[in-house]
């Protein structure tokens, strides 16, 4: 549809790319619209791995161009011929970035529809791998499929197309993923089995021919490879990935490979495949060869052991807590039937007795709760044996003294004095 000039930007003093219709179209409607589309299209998508567009307008003739960003390096289409196969670490990054791509665009209601390795560029970004972008969208966003223009070419390439763009039926961003897994299977083996001498015998390869097993075509390359390319031009569209992301996420597991991160500013463009698209309600297969997201709506934390600086407060202390509390509510019930007396001169001895039961059931419970005092020896060396048997046997082997028995917390019953009026025990 266009050519591709470099020109010297007078303002920015610098090189951009600026993309002419050629003449023969220029009084096409229809190319015309193509052409305007591609540059909304790709400034719509807004993503790092799309062609930065720069400026759009028409001059003088009625001569629309498109001013972009020149990129150095040279599309997948070049670097085929020059290598040949990739390795499939080198695939998997690039099939990533392209899906990185096509994700936001598909957001947007954007159908590529023109996949092929001659609009997929290898930035030359200084890195151990190259930094992706994806070209041309001249043909995008289409709700159906305009087979023949006013010079009778086919839109698209016949060979990286989906058989519903073919015939004509509703393109969707399924038919880019198709696009993408004709892409792979090029650039992993170097072969497009679809392609054939001419363009009606392509499109019937495409059509109706037996689908393609990658590691017949590449024996090195992994069997489960060959599920993952089953699903990926699957020529039922609703058989295929649900969307892009997870079809990249779906080949790095499939090949087998670790996810590499190119080492350059350009690589923290690209997102990491965990952080994307992950729902409470469904953890996507995703991406997920780095470990699936997990959801911590529904975690609580552990519980832990109580920390050496609060430690809890052991039985015997409680135990005493309990008793005083239950002297005291002892001492309250006392002191409300001493008061409940005809006056307050006759509550005084209760009180008292109260007072003294209360005071030997905190003194019973101290005691129960003091520690015994150590044995011999126990801050000095052990006793030998010998030692021990010079010692008489009469002498105690522990320095605890013997306590008293517990006083009764009843007070003994007294004869009643004839001047009190108080109650007796």
């Amino acid at each position: 549809m266009g050519a591709v000039w470099i020109a010297n930007h007078t303002t920015l003093r610098t090189e951009v790319v600026v993309k002419f219709l050629l003449n023969r179209l220029l009084d096409d409607p229809t190319s015309q619209a193509r052409f305007t589309r591609e540059a909304s299209a790709a400034a719509q998508v807004k993503s790092p791995h799309v062609v930065q567009i720069l400026d759009h307008g028409v001059l003088h003739g009625n001569r629309p161009y498109i001013v972009m960003e020149l990129l150095e390096g040279r599309d997948l289409s070049a670097q085929l011929k020059l290598r040949g196969a990739l390795e499939p670490h080198e695939v998997a990054h690039l099939v990533e970035h392209v899906a990185l791509a096509l994700q936001r665009a598909h957001i947007k209601g954007i159908v590529h529809r023109d996949i092929k390795p001659n609009n997929i560029f290898l930035c030359d970004v200084g890195a151990s791998q190259p930094f992706i972008k994806l070209l041309d969208f001249g043909i995008a966003s289409d709700s159906q499929l305009e087979h023949l223009t006013a010079t009778g070419q086919i839109v698209g390439t016949p060979a990286f197309m989906s058989p519903e763009q073919l015939s004509g039926k509703e393109v969707t961003p399924k038919s880019d993923l198709w696009s993408l897994g004709m892409v792979a299977l090029k650039a992993l083996t170097g072969q497009n089995p679809f392609q054939r001498g001419n363009i009606h015998e392509t499109m019937g390869a495409v059509m109706h021919a037996p689908r393609p097993v990658p590691s017949q075509l590449a024996p090195h390359l992994p069997h489960a490879l060959d599920d993952w390319f089953a699903r990926a031009c699957h020529r039922q569209p609703e058989c295929r990935w649900r969307n892009a992301t997870e079809m990249s996420r779906a080949l790095w597991a499939a090949l087998g490979v670790e996810r590499q991160i190119a080492s350059s500013p350009s690589a923290s463009l690209v997102p990491l495949p965990l952080a994307q698209e992950t729902t409470v309600a469904e953890t996507p297969p995703e991406l997920v060869t780095e470990g699936t997201l997990r959801s911590t709506v529904n975690e609580r934390p552990a519980l832990t052991e109580p920390s050496a600086s609060t430690p809890a407060p052991p039985p015997r202390r409680r135990a005493l807590g309990w008793g005083i509390g239950a002297g005291v509510i002892v001492l309250g019930l006392l002191a409300a039937v001493g008061l409940s007396v005809t006056s307050v001169s006759d509550a005084v001895p209760l009180l008292r007795r109260g007072t003294a039961s209360l005071a030997v059931l905190v003194r019973s419970q101290v005691d129960a709760i003091r520690p015994p005092p150590a044995p011999l020896g126990s801050n000095s060396a052990p006793v030998n044996a010998a030692t021990k048997a010079k010692k008489p046997t009469s002498a105690p082997t522990s320095t605890s003294r013997k306590r008293p028995p517990p006083t009764s917390a009843v007070p003994t019953a007294r004869p009643k004095n004839p001047n009190d009026d108080s109650l007796g025990f």
